[in-house]
């Protein structure tokens, strides 16, 4: 990914927490010699690796499981992104820009075939999505079901080696330029506006 040095997030933590964050991925391979692309929830646990290692699931059907070998795989985090309109600025001429934040993260992905560790895998996902929910639904399914399931799927785990992060908000603008960027995002009426405004708010604080 092309990431100008200003743009450039290097912090672990602020990338972990971005992961997290954001962990409806998109899972980037070669497959039948040709690039294929599966979105899908991941798991990180920080505990494991350099940069923590992701846990997820396929369904057994989408034959990109097939493809997994020593080669990196690509995983991309999207977060949110807002036009910006030049009239937000003091200092023209200017022209309209995208702000985004992203990370992408490499590694080669392993397989998770004991039926006990696919389960926890299975209910840390679970777990991790349902918190806080009310009432938070429990994975006590029964056992004929449960195994049906995990036929159905093939779960892999992933430690990754290499992450960039482009947070691309604003940098190279003023401070009263930054604020007022800010403040007509949060005044949109579109979430993705409103979610940069808050992300630039948080990372400039």
């Amino acid at each position: 990914m092309y990431i100008p040095r200003i743009n450039q997030e290097n912090d672990l933590e602020t990338l972990q927490n971005f992961m997290q964050s954001h962990n409806f991925a998109i899972l980037v391979n070669e497959h039948d010699k040709q690039l294929t692309a599966t979105h899908v929830p991941l798991l990180l646990d920080r505990t494991r690796g350099k940069y923590g290692t992701l846990i997820g699931h396929l369904a057994r059907a989408n034959k990109q499981w097939k493809s997994f070998n020593d080669d990196d795989v690509l995983i991309i985090f999207n977060g949110p992104h807002a036009y910006i309109s030049p009239t937000w600025y003091e200092n023209h001429p200017s022209v309209p820009t995208w702000n985004y934040a992203t990370v992408h993260a490499y590694g080669v992905p392993q397989l998770i075939e004991e039926p006990k560790a696919v389960d926890h895998a299975l209910h840390a996902l679970v777990e991790n999505h349902e918190q806080h929910r009310d009432p938070e639904w429990i994975m006590n399914l029964p056992d004929d079901y449960m195994d049906t399931m995990r036929k159905a799927i093939v779960a892999f785990q992933i430690e990754i080696t290499r992450l960039e992060g482009k947070f691309k908000l604003s940098q190279n603008k003023t401070d009263n330029e930054k604020r007022n960027v800010i403040s007509e995002l949060l005044q949109s009426d579109y979430a993705d506006d409103v979610a940069t405004g808050e992300l630039m708010q948080t990372y400039f604080e």
